[in-house]
């Protein structure tokens, strides 16, 4: 028979100490403390900050090429040209004669005359003018006349009978000759110009543009050398009424005692084929005495 063994209770005591102690081991780990909003360690992305060593290069974009701002030209009078606050001449060989003019006709005035093709038709203006001027002129002075014997005879007074017209001197000798060839609306003008002691080429320039109904803007200037007279040549893109988009050649001669303006103008889709006619017209340029 088993023998129950007593034990007292101070060993009873520890016993249980013992094994409650040996329980405790037994039992799961205690949760983990949960973690606020504010504990959570960012996550690195793409915008993240990279550490030193891995800073990206930037990508330099091309700086774009801006076309120059042209010079504004000055603000002229129209009425008071000066070229010269344009542009300035540029010193030229005088062009060759580039084509043959057999067949040609002059277009001819009382001081200056040049060849022009046989397809222009030649209108005089001085000639129409000066012969309406002297008209008007003669009228007048024959209706003074005849004022002057009827106040003779009403006043008692006998007129003379060999009282005649004043004689009013011939014809002045200046030119505007005008030449049209329909067919292309291109048209060639002549005018002889007085000039004053000291007057120059860039003088007769201005006083042309001045003269210009049609608005321009200057392209080129020239001043030649190796030619009969002092000459100049201004090339002008114009805007007409009538022609729409075109240009313009103005030469200017100076003689000693008059000068002259041969200008030229042409549709503008026509210039480089009729530049070389203007070229060779004016080469055919002679003055009258």
């Amino acid at each position: 028979m088993a023998v129950m063994k007593k034990y007292s209770l101070p060993v009873i005591i520890s016993l249980g100490l013992l094994f409650g102690s040996s329980c405790g081991l037994l039992q799961p780990p205690a949760p983990q403390p949960q973690l606020s909003a504010t504990d959570i360690p960012p996550m690195a992305t793409a915008m993240s900050k990279l550490p030193p060593t891995w800073t990206p290069v930037p990508t330099l974009l091309p700086t774009p090429t801006l076309p120059p701002t042209p010079t504004p030209l000055p603000t002229q009078d129209p009425e008071n040209y000066r070229i010269e606050l344009v542009m300035t001449p540029v010193a030229a060989d005088y062009p060759v004669d580039p084509l043959d003019r057999t067949g040609w006709k002059k277009l001819e005035g009382k001081t200056a005359s040049i060849s022009i093709p046989p397809s222009y038709e030649v209108l005089d203006f001085a000639g129409i003018f000066i012969e309406l001027m002297f008209g008007v002129m003669e009228a007048f002075a024959e209706g003074f006349t005849e004022l002057a014997l009827d106040l003779g005879e009403v006043m008692g007074v006998t007129p003379e009978a060999d009282l005649e017209t004043p004689d009013l001197g011939e014809m002045p000798e200046i030119d505007f000759l005008i030449a049209l060839e329909e067919a292309t609306k291109s048209t060639i003008i002549l005018v002889s110009v007085n000039i004053t002691p000291g007057t120059t080429t860039e003088d007769l320039l201005n006083q042309a543009l001045s003269n210009t109904d049609a608005v321009f803007n200057p392209q080129s200037r020239e001043e030649y050398r190796n030619v009969p007279y002092p000459m100049e040549r201004v090339i002008l893109d114009i805007e007409d009424e009538e022609l729409g988009p075109g240009k313009q050649v103005i030469y200017v001669i100076l003689d000693e005692k008059m000068a002259w303006n041969v200008v030229f103008t042409t549709p503008a889709d026509l210039f480089e084929q009729n530049l070389p006619l203007f070229e060779s017209a004016i080469h055919s340029f002679t003055t009258l005495e």
